[in-house]
This record gives C-alpha cells, sequence and structure tokens, in this order.
C-alpha cells in the first residue's frame, strides 16, 4: 500500500521523492512506513506463501505461454506436463 507500506516514484519524480524521504523533517514518517513494510514481510514472506505465489506465477506464466503458442500455431501442449494439475493442486490452495 502505498505511502504505508513503500514510497511509490516513477522516472519523472525519483528525485522528488529522494529529497522527500530524506528530509529530516519526514523523519518519524519514514520510520513508520519502513516499520509498516517490515510487519508486513514478516507476516507474508513465509516459505508457504512464497511457494504459493510461484505456483500461481508458473501458472500465469503457463496460461501466456499457451496463449503464445496457440496464436502463433506453435501448440503442441507439452507446457501441460511441466506442472501436472494434481501437483498444483496439493501446493496451491485456493
Amino acid at each position: 500500500m502505498p505511502m504505508v507500506h513503500y514510497i511509490p516514484a516513477s522516472l519523472e519524480n525519483v528525485t522528488h521523492v529522494a529529497a522527500y524521504v530524506v528530509d529530516e523533517e519526514n523523519e518519524e514518517e519514514m520510520k513508520g512506513i519502513v516499520d509498516s513494510a517490515n510487519a508486513w514481510c514478516k507476516r507474508k514472506m513465509t516459505a508457504e506463501g512464497m511457494a504459493k505465489d510461484m505456483m500461481l506465477q508458473l501458472e500465469k506464466y503457463e496460461a501466456a505461454f499457451n496463449d503464445y503458442m496457440y496464436a502463433n500455431n506453435m501448440h503442441n501442449g507439452f507446457m501441460s506436463t511441466l506442472i501436472p494439475a494434481d501437483v498444483v493442486e496439493d501446493l496451491v490452495e485456493y
């Protein structure tokens, strides 16, 4: 969540954001954001959570890859053998 867990920035405003972050007047706010980000990481960055996220990302990649293969008439279904459905079901709770 922006300004709670991180400071949003872009190439267009990165200098302004960096100046804001290091400004001593914003020190307490920055400490609060760091504390919030650390607490979020401790809650969310578990081995189980990361494994589930990895499997979900692989499923998304598989879908995008299959879409590409079908769109380019290069499909043969070999991706479905890399991550069998029963393995995904055992590892990921939806």
